[in-house]
């Protein structure tokens, strides 16, 4: 077997152990020894434990019983079923039918075209997202994670000093005990964190880190940190732009204000010229307004734009004229 279904067989084992009423002291000492053979041994336990007591594992069983011949589930073979049996035998229905736990313990939440959405997590944690944002999220007993796979969202994480929350964006990790925050994944080596309350710790890709505090905030371009940690001010900004509508640029690329402008436009967008997405924009944007950003973009950057009927086409001024 490969060493995740060891490690699946194992967990599935010492689950089912320590859910019996009592356990010696020599179990607990091996159950010890090997948590502590491997660190990824705690990530098994908990999935697995996670798993022992959720409807998922009932789901895999009744798919793998679907799935077996009627003889193999023969009532006189229930009737010897021991309870160490089923654990391994649970185990296999997971590895049978091709359910990873990690997937299985994973909620993803998206936000539809043009509107965000509020989820609160079974940790009592609270995140908006931006429209045309997806994010998931694990939780497991002693740390908790959560991947934007894409758009932007705002975290306030409830506290809990033995279990840290982490945010994945791209090559990009902001690690945080309790606080809020908003994460821009603006692309995938391009992230923008500010810091509401609290503290965080934003690393990159080449190993740099650096902690952001309330009222600050920082870029990762091109899995690097852009620049050093640049107040912005919460008196003007007590929420992040984007949840009234707006988008504040500076010296970013246009294809960040028109990802941003996508996420309400009533048509697809897109650019004629992908150097024109390169071109650097700054401004206020009401993103929420596409037909008034793509004024801004026509009056202010040298640019087309044009609706054929089926999308909106952003063209250089030079090209157009062609």
């Amino acid at each position: 077997m490969t060493r995740d279904r060891h490690a699946a067989d194992d967990a599935a084992t010492w689950v089912h152990r320590l859910d019996q009423p009592a356990m010696d002291t020599a179990a607990g000492a091996a159950f010890d020894r090997w948590m502590d053979a491997d660190a990824r041994h705690r990530d098994d336990f908990a999935d697995m434990q996670a798993l022992w007591h959720s409807d998922a594992l009932a789901e895999a069983l009744r798919a793998h019983a679907v799935a077996t011949p009627p003889r193999t589930v023969a009532a006189p073979l229930v009737r010897r079923f021991r309870p160490a049996r089923y654990a391994m035998a649970a185990c296999a229905a997971l590895v049978a039918i091709g359910l990873a736990t990690p997937a299985l313990l994973t909620t993803t939440y998206r936000a539809g075209h043009g509107a965000g959405r509020s989820v609160t997590l079974a940790d009592g944690s609270r995140v908006d997202l931006s429209g045309d944002a997806e994010l998931r999220v694990r939780l497991l007993p002693w740390r908790r994670d959560a991947t934007l796979a894409q758009g932007e969202a705002f975290f306030d994480i409830h506290h809990e000093a033995d279990r840290p929350f982490t945010v994945h964006s791209g090559s990009t990790d902001v690690r945080v005990l309790g606080t809020a925050f908003n994460v821009d994944r603006q692309a995938d080596d391009r992230i923008t964190v500010q810091v509401y309350r609290g503290a965080v710790s934003l690393d990159s890709a080449h190993g740099e880190q650096v902690v952001l505090r309330m009222g600050q905030g920082a870029r990762v371009v091109a899995d690097r940190l852009a620049a050093k940690p640049a107040a912005f001010d919460l008196t003007q900004h007590r929420a992040p732009d984007w949840r009234s509508g707006w988008f504040e640029a500076s010296d970013v690329p246009m294809g960040v204000l028109v990802d941003k402008v996508r996420r309400y436009a009533d048509q697809p967008i897109r650019f004629a010229d992908p150097a024109l997405a390169d071109r650097r924009v700054s401004g206020r944007f009401r993103i929420s307004d596409p037909d008034r950003v793509l004024g801004a973009i026509r009056a202010a950057y040298g640019a087309e734009v044009r609706r054929n009927g089926e999308e909106i086409v952003i063209t250089s001024n030079e090209a157009a004229h062609d």
